[in-house]
């Protein structure tokens, strides 16, 4: 019921400020609610008693039955009149009569039927006539406007006669107490107001302000009716956005002259008003968040702050358009009574209901006889779990990780393994299990799959997909069945239950619908394809392509029919070509619930020069990549001499990506066809260094133990600061006009193109003759690793190809640096060192991290396992691959692929080292049983995605090492496994795991020649670190199991089952005897070596990893 808010001026009358008048529904608590006939106007220029005069006109008329007021009584104030206070005065108290006072000691003893208060009876409830108020708007909205039906007739109500003196004593105290305000909330001042008002008897957001931002003109004009019957039009409906305010679906009233916010619009959008003395405060229900404060002013709440959350403003827009039928279908065919439920508590805004039949859920939902109810209920989440199977099915779960108490399941097979019966022992589960043949006792299980059964026949019948997306139906009915109320937890759902807030539903669409997307092949012709929503990424659709050797255009027509029944016949796959259109045409209506994406839902590369011409992105890269190789004066255009042949160019496109994931920038290089190049005519010599990955983890365990910054830098167009010396021609790149009125030309190449094959050994001849006129010498047992030594301390520099690492303890050597690279080449500073060749660090006041989590991820998308299980250990304990079991690959493309990127992960990740030196013995034939094996791998990695080394700060610079062997481990050749590990204090920088080249005749020899190869690991660390500025004085240990090992290295005695081994024995004891190193006995238990020669069980695996400092990082 709409405020009155008179604010026009009347004629002959100056403009005049209202007073509000309460209705009996809005009247003041314990104070009988009078007519709201009568309207109190202040004039500012003229005096009161004329409008007392008027108003007793009309307010004061004898009436029969009068009762006889007493001449001494108080006067009896109106209840309906509601006084604007200052804030510097308090609030008036009207004073109550005797009589008064006897009549509310008589109503104390009252109780309503309706709401079980006291004080009244139910036909002058409140509470019941608000809810009736609400029921008759909401039925005459649909024939009338909201406002009209919001209006109320005076005349029905009941008057109430007051004499003059009554009156004038109430307008004597407004008149003194409006005199000596300065509230502006007393006044009202002409023209656009910013202030904003809660009002609960406005029934819509309303303002004068014309300025509304995305603004649209209603179909209908609704009509604001007040008090006094007069009325005021909407010219428009729109949103307000300030710092202050935030919030939508408000009337521009032009004759309005206050801002009101409506209460029961709040309401409607789930949100909780809770009024004291002190103000007000707006409260989402949905997220538990204050999004709105107002303060009180007198008696009125003036709005200080209001940002309503995008899920609370669209939810009427949403649910204006959602019929009872489509959540029905979004929810999973969920039942009508648990879609009221949700409906009651405002998750899915108004919906219209109307009878209809579903199908698919006759078909799919077909019941037997009831099974008797169990009376047993859990305490707490997860205390008892009930347990059928059914499938097999291709599609995994995930756990959370709570404590099972008890679990409870039927006799089957698959239940009463020693390996399962060992796991649940093992964590103190304790086993339930029901009679032979008496399913009932287990009617919880059997009840939720027939829920989760006839949710997935209903999804697969409605969408008429294929049996292969069964799987996909069974996850999608989980997830809706999980966020339905249920009875079984108080008509909550199971998702409010487990996370404790109420889940979202704006994203929930019609799932697994069968649509027709006609791609445009180059033969145009069609192929018919399936999409398939996801409801838990809803950005992130499988598209299935059937198999064809011709890859689809960039703009597939979706055709997209409205939600009916499927088709009697099936689909035709054949259609004629398409008429090109460029004409942009709104969504149908009807299509708005239905989500359509783009096949290239990931970024996309393109790679060819045509496609990525027509790219505004991929233009401005090319050019400044042609701008890069202007400056630096790449080429000279020559005509060809005879006699010579120029090799051809081509655009690589490439989208840098952050660690994050997050793009960069768009990188286009020209490189040249290097393979056409021959040798001893276009190039020589090829061989460029780069830093040894070991180097690297060195370096940054350094810098972690003596608190060093490390900052990285890139060269922008590296390879183009390398002179070439031989003569090299080259094509014009492609987009590269060609000049008018000259012959056809070709680039005389004067600088190193990307490409070519002596382009990076010219590179670096350059970059190192330039670090050295800075005084920075190459070590000698890494030529990537520059370093310069001065007063101030050591400054390094570590190079791979165009990326570098810098760091020590002179900071200003490391500042001087910088600015001698940036005056030779175009650098990039980067700041910290965050992000190298993929790997992922992070500081921390403990150390250093390296990881390579996005890397992984990337990984484990490609092999399309993002939603399998994952496991304990990269490799299956006591599993010996071979070269004869399992199926040939058909295509070993993907197998080679994900093998040799594993072994790029082995940078970070020790653990799965003898994995990956396991299957990658495969690549020339790889069965299915090795396939297998590398999925395994990603499964664990999946697990332990951001696991990554640590390089502690606390860390000691004392090097040590680890030397293991496994005798005669590989069933095939009979070989033997190498594996070693380095530790500079507590950090790993170096380890590795190799088949040996010969086979060992015993296990003193395996282990003998795992010596061998440690130590001339240790030497060269030693003298990579004296580089690094580390002394390495002292005897290196190493760690042996073997004692026989030791005793040979220590003895000079040779025999027959040694002798072909003198050459390693030498080698050894040679700098046994130097000082060099020391061997050291250690228990099998205590060999951290161990993990990289053979497979470990789950408990020892994350033993030993957790002794090489392997942790988890997870990012910030």
């Amino acid at each position: 019921m709409p405020l009155e808010r008179s604010c026009e001026a009347r004629p002959n009358r100056a403009r005049i400020n209202p007073i509000r008048v309460w209705t009996r529904l809005h009247a003041p608590p314990k104070v009988p609610a009078l007519s709201p006939s009568v309207l109190l106007l202040q004039d500012s220029d003229h005096d009161t008693s004329a409008a007392v005069g008027k108003i007793s006109e009309s307010t004061t008329q004898p009436r029969k039955n009068q009762p006889h007021r007493r001449p001494d009584a108080p006067p009896k104030y109106p209840a309906a009149v509601k006084l604007f206070l200052p804030r510097a005065h308090a609030p008036v108290s009207c004073p109550v009569s005797p009589s008064a006072t006897r009549s509310n000691q008589k109503i104390s003893h009252l109780i309503c039927a309706f709401c079980k208060h006291r004080g009244h009876t139910i036909d002058l409830c409140n509470m019941r006539a608000s809810i009736l108020q609400r029921s008759a708007a909401l039925t005459a909205s649909e024939s009338v406007p909201s406002s009209d039906a919001a209006s109320f007739d005076p005349v029905s109500l009941t008057t109430p006669t007051y004499s003059i003196a009554d009156l004038q004593a109430l307008f004597s105290q407004v008149q003194v107490l409006s005199s000596s305000a300065s509230n502006p909330a007393l006044s009202v001042t002409p023209g656009i107001s910013s202030e904003w008002f809660l009002d609960s008897a406005c029934c819509n957001h309303m303002t004068d302000n014309p300025h509304l931002t995305s603004a649209h003109t209603p179909p209908v004009f609704p009509t604001i009716t007040t008090a006094d019957g007069s009325a005021m039009t909407v010219s428009h409906v729109g949103s307000i956005s300030t710092p202050n305010l935030s919030v939508s679906d408000v009337f521009c009233v032009p004759k309005l002259h206050l801002n009101l916010l409506s209460i029961g619009q709040l309401t409607e959008l789930g949100l909780n008003l809770f009024f004291s003395s002190r103000g007000c405060l707006v409260h989402d229900s949905r997220t538990g968040q204050i999004v709105g404060t107002a303060r009180k002013v007198g008696r009125l709440f003036e709005l200080t702050s209001l940002h309503l959350p995008s899920s609370s403003v669209s939810t009427p827009v949403i649910a204006a358009s959602a019929s009872i039928e489509l959540w029905h279908s979004r929810l999973g065919h969920v039942s009508l009574p648990r879609i009221q439920t949700l409906v009651s508590r405002g998750l899915l805004g108004s919906v219209s209901s109307s009878p209809f039949d579903c199908m698919p859920c006759q078909l799919g939902k077909q019941p037997v006889l009831p099974f008797n109810n169990s009376e047993s209920i859990a305490s707490a989440t997860f205390d008892l779990i009930h347990s059928d199977i059914w499938g097999p099915s291709p599609v995994p779960t995930t756990q959370y990780s709570k404590a099972i108490k008890v679990f409870r399941s039927d006799n089957a097979r698959e239940y009463r393994q020693t390996d399962f019966s060992t796991i649940l022992k093992h964590y103190g589960t304790i086993f339930h299990t029901s009679c032979v043949g008496t399913s009932q006792q287990n009617g919880r299980a059997e009840r939720k799959l027939r829920h989760i059964l006839d949710t997935v026949r209903a999804l697969t019948n409605a969408a008429s997909t294929p049996a292969s997306f069964w799987g996909e139906a069974a996850l999608t009915a989980v997830y809706t069945i999980n966020r339905c109320p249920s009875p079984v937890v108080q008509n909550t759902t199971p998702y409010e239950r487990l996370f404790g807030t109420a889940p979202n539903y704006s994203l929930l669409k019609v799932i697994l619908i069968l649509r027709l997307i006609l791609y445009q092949i180059s033969s145009l012709r069609f192929l018919p394809l399936l999409l398939s929503q996801l409801i838990p990424s809803p950005t992130s659709l499988p598209l299935l392509i059937p198999p064809s050797d011709e890859s689809p255009t960039a703009d597939p027509t979706f055709d997209e029919s409205p939600l009916s029944a499927p088709a009697a016949n099936p689909v035709n796959t054949t259609a004629p070509e398409p008429r090109r259109s460029h004409q942009v045409s709104t969504l149908p209506s009807h299509l708005r619930d239905f989500h359509c994406f783009s096949a290239f839902a990931t970024l996309h590369e393109p790679h060819t020069f045509r496609e990525a011409s027509s790219d505004p992105l991929w233009q401005q890269a090319m050019k400044e990549e042609l701008d890069a190789l202007l400056k630096t004066g790449t080429w000279d255009l020559v005509d060809l001499p005879a006699g010579k042949s120029a090799i051809g160019c081509k655009w690589v496109y490439k989208i840098k990506t952050r660690s994050d994931g997050t793009v960069d920038r768009y990188k286009a290089r020209l490189v040249a066809k290097g393979f056409t190049q021959e040798y001893g005519i276009d190039y020589e010599e090829t061989f460029a260094p780069v830093a040894r990955l070991s180097s690297v983890r060195t370096l940054i365990a350094v810098s972690a133990s003596r608190h060093w910054p490390l900052f990285q830098m890139d060269v922008k167009n590296a390879f183009l600061n390398g002179e070439l010396t031989e003569e090299v021609y080259m094509q014009l790149p492609p987009g590269f006009s060609q000049p008018p009125g000259f012959s056809p030309k070709v680039c005389r190449l004067r600088r190193a193109l990307y490409g070519l094959k002596q382009a990076p050994r010219a590179w670096f001849a350059k970059f190192s003759s330039t670090i050295s006129q800075h005084g920075f010498s190459a070590s000698s047992y890494d030529s990537a690793l520059f370093f310069r030594r001065s007063d101030h301390g050591i400054t390094l520099l570590l190079l791979y190809v165009d990326d570098m690492i810098i760091t020590g303890d002179d900071v200003q050597g490391i500042q001087d640096l910088k600015r001698f690279l940036g005056q030779h080449f175009e650098m990039k500073d980067l700041g910290p060192l965050s992000y190298f060749l993929g790997l992922e660090v992070s500081s921390s006041s403990d150390g250093y991290y390296l990881t390579q989590a996005k890397y992984t991820s990337d990984l484990i998308s490609r092999a399309g396992i993002t939603d399998s299980k994952i496991v304990d250990t990269p490799i299956e304990y006591n599993n010996r691959l071979n070269t004869h079991d399992g199926e040939p690959l058909p295509d070993a493309t993907l197998y080679r692929q994900l093998v040799g990127s594993l072994v790029y992960l082995t940078v970070t990740r020790p653990d799965i080292s003898y994995a990956i030196h396991i299957v990658s013995q495969f690549m020339a034939a790889p069965r299915s049983l090795h396939y297998t094996a590398v999925l395994r791998i990603l499964r664990y990695l999946k697990g332990t995605l951001f696991h990554g080394l640590h390089f502690s700060s606390q860390s000691s610079l004392t090097l040590q090492a680890y030397s293991d062997a496994d005798w005669a481990g590989d069933p095939t050749d009979r070989r033997s496994t190498t594996g070693y590990c380095f530790l500079l204090g507590d950090s790993l920088i170096s380890w590795r795991s190799k088949k040996q080249s010969v086979v060992a005749r015993s296990s003193t020899e395996a282990e003998y020649r795992a010596l061998a190869d440690t130590t001339t690991e240790l030497l060269w660390l030693r003298w990579l670190l004296q580089d690094l500025g580390i002394d390495c004085s002292t005897a290196v240990p190493i760690h042996c199991d073997n004692r026989s090992a030791i005793q040979i290295a220590h003895n000079d005695v040779f025999h027959e089952r040694t002798k072909h081994i003198e050459i390693d024995c030498h080698f050894v004891r040679h700098h046994l005897l130097q000082g060099t190193l020391q061997l050291r006995s250690v228990s099998s238990q205590d060999q951290l070596a161990d993990i990289f020669t053979k497979p470990m069980p789950p408990g020892r695996f994350r033993d030993l990893i957790s002794k090489l400092k392997l942790v988890s990082v997870h990012p910030t």
